[in-house]
């Protein structure tokens, strides 16, 4: 590695002196290269006022400002690709072409240093090449003879620059459009580079690295797999555009990336929110698919990847159930076991998605902003200098009968802290009516831990109560959206085990922020007494139980309100043959749960043993000590119709 990284030093310290032995430049590309995407019209017509809009900023974008403010680096990295230019070629005026042209003479005129770390970082660069050659019909087919050279001596520059490079880090998902820039500089300047052997070597080399083989992308984040996806499309194209065949583990990749793709989109064509990823745009996520692959079918095993689809009546449940993917330069996303779910086109649970800066990015990579369990306010994932730990481990099983899913799931990335394995089971119902899931935590001791559901902005929150039989209320949450595309839904969301808040949280599915709220389960546990404590308090009881005793009898003797008929199971027919999870009735949410009557001499017997089993533990010095359950939380969400 030491012997690689001197050799990559030294080629690009010579890639930085004057070309020499290069031969004459054409006037044109040897292919004209053709860029498949859409651009935004409305954002080419302020490019030409000087207005770089991108989400939430408007950045000047003219000859001699290049994004020198202060702005996030994906900012700039928008701004040094060149990728602006296909919005300029979406407005189409010859005042859009002029801008471009312009921009590009500046860039020429007075380039970056190459020392600059966004405007020739290795995919930033590559990109910029391929958008330069992919416009150039647009932007300089009206140009004069002196524009054509001084653009192609500049696209010689970089190319020698970026193919310095080769081979590409291994692992980076950076590669694929590094070598996407490396071989449109080989085909439209071929004299000067013949890397197509080379690259055909390096990028079977990282097909083989990045990709598994259930087509899931080794980051684990559906949006670098959309992006990666992109870049193999066109590296596809340029061997088709020089009728050579594309190798075929390119053709295999592009097959199963797509699938995987497809497995990780809600129903409103947006990517789910899992380690770091955005929605992205549905219309630009089916434009690359189309071109990827003419298979139409989603991945319906992702085990390699750790990713489990639930789909069910328009209903899909997605969850993250594999070991996040190491974090290197980037903000660690500690979600393991986190979920959404969505139906139709309405997103209900989420995520919290990816922040704009690199604050927000460390703030939503932990486990609060994410719909899962948080134990004691810790991450569920230790990170040791940009890697996993290694003795985290999460498991998985998908079950699936006659529709309806059973996910059994556990991870043990709070053992070596706390001492405790977290197992999650979620179930949907085959009708996609009925979410419901139970958190438990196994350990010799109990921790305070919150269970969240992240509810997407456009969902509006209102609480209700439902008597118990006792008088005590429970909770409901009734959960509304009206969706333009699905009309009205109403959900109720109930729980028990555990005391429940509406927080606020934030949103960043769309990459900027956008407020909304949580559904936070909460369990505190008090602090423990010490023996004398226990003994003290145990003496007190136990005299005020043996003065008591006759009136407590003749209390259990009385005769006993009736039940209410209010109360709704969480869980129906909890122990039965069937088992706690499955549905034993359609009408789950309808039916009333009566309490078996328990003799009243049982009651009195079980009473006096106990008095007894008090007494002699007080007599022998061996206070009872408290014996520390599994700590559960179970939940249910079905929808009102």
């Amino acid at each position: 590695m030491a012997l690689q990284s001197m050799l990559r030093k030294m080629r690009l310290s010579l890639a930085r002196l004057p070309p020499v032995g290069y031969g004459k430049l054409p006037l044109n590309p040897a292919y004209f290269l053709r860029d498949l995407w859409n651009g935004n019209s409305i954002y080419g017509m302020h490019l030409t006022k000087g207005e770089l809009i991108y989400k939430d900023y408007i950045i000047p974008l003219q000859p001699g400002l290049w994004g020198k403010q202060n702005i996030p680096v994906d900012g700039l990295c928008k701004i040094y690709d060149f990728s602006w230019l296909r919005d300029l070629r979406e407005f189409g005026t010859d005042n859009a072409r002029l801008c471009a042209r312009a921009l590009i003479v500046d860039w020429m005129s007075r380039p970056p240093n190459t020392q600059h770390k966004v405007a020739y970082r290795s995919d930033i660069l590559g990109k910029r090449l391929i958008n330069w050659l992919g416009h150039y019909d647009f932007f300089a087919s009206s140009a004069d003879e002196a524009f054509k050279r001084q653009f192609m001596h500049r696209v010689l520059i970089e190319g020698r620059y970026i193919t310095a490079m080769l081979p590409p880090t291994a692992g980076s998902y950076y590669a694929f459009a590094m070598l996407k820039g490396v071989m449109a500089v080989s085909l439209c300047l071929p004299e000067q580079f013949d890397l197509s052997v080379k690259i055909t070597r390096c990028l079977k080399n990282e097909l083989a690295n990045q990709i598994l083989e259930d087509g899931v992308h080794i980051e684990r984040n559906a949006e670098i797999q959309l992006m990666v996806l992109q870049d193999l499309v066109e590296i596809k194209l340029m061997y088709q555009l020089t009728k050579q065949r594309p190798p075929n583990e390119l053709t295999s990749a592009l097959d199963n990336l797509s699938r995987a793709l497809r497995a990780l989109r809600h129903g409103d064509g947006g990517l789910a929110l899992f380690n770091g990823s955005n929605e992205s745009n549905p219309q630009s996520i089916d434009r690359i698919l189309f071109h990827a692959t003419q298979k139409r079918v989603a991945m319906t095993n992702m085990t390699k990847g750790g990713y489990i689809r639930c789909y069910a009546n328009r209903a899909t449940l997605l969850v993250d159930s594999g070991t996040p993917a190491d974090i290197g330069r980037r903000s660690k996303h500690a979600g393991c076991l986190s979920l959404e779910f969505s139906v139709g086109k309405q997103r209900v649970f989420v995520n919290c998605g990816a922040g704009e800066t690199k604050t927000w990015r460390s703030i939503l990579g932990c486990t609060a902003a994410h719909s899962v369990l948080d134990l004691n306010g810790t991450d569920s994932v230790e990170f040791v200098q940009g890697k996993v730990a290694s003795h985290f481990e999460a498991v998985a099983k998908h079950h699936i009968e006659e529709g309806a899913h059973l996910l059994e799931m556990g991870h043990n990335g709070w053992l070596k802290r706390y001492g405790v394995i977290y197992q999650r089971i979620i179930y949907l119902s085959s009708n996609g009516q009925i979410l419901k899931g139970e958190e438990r935590i196994d350990g010799p001791q109990q921790y305070p831990f919150m269970v969240r559901f992240h509810l997407h902005p456009s969902i509006v929150v209102e609480e209700d109560f439902i008597e118990f039989v006792n008088g005590k209320p429970e909770h409901v949450y009734a959960l509304m959206a009206n969706n333009p595309h699905e009309g009205r839904q109403i959900w109720w969301f109930r729980f028990s085990g555990a005391n429940a808040r509406i927080e606020e949280s934030v949103y960043f599915g769309s990459g900027s922020r956008v407020l909304s709220k949580q559904i936070v389960l909460y369990v505190t546990v008090p602090e423990k007494k010490n023996k004398d404590e226990v003994v003290s308090v145990q003496t007190e009881l136990l005299s005020k139980t043996d003065e008591t005793h006759e009136v407590d009898t003749q209390t259990v003797l009385a005769e006993q309100p009736e039940e209410s008929s209010d109360y709704v199971a969480i869980f129906h027919n909890k122990n039965n043959d069937q088992g706690s999870w499955q549905e034993s009735d359609p009408a789950l949410h309808s039916e009333t749960v009566l309490e078996t009557t328990v003799p009243q001499e049982t009651v009195i017997s079980e009473q006096t043993e106990n008095h007894e089993k008090e007494k002699h533990a007080l007599e022998t010095d061996n206070p009872i000590e408290e014996v520390d359950a599994p700590q559960i939380v179970r939940w249910a969400l079905h929808r009102k119709l």
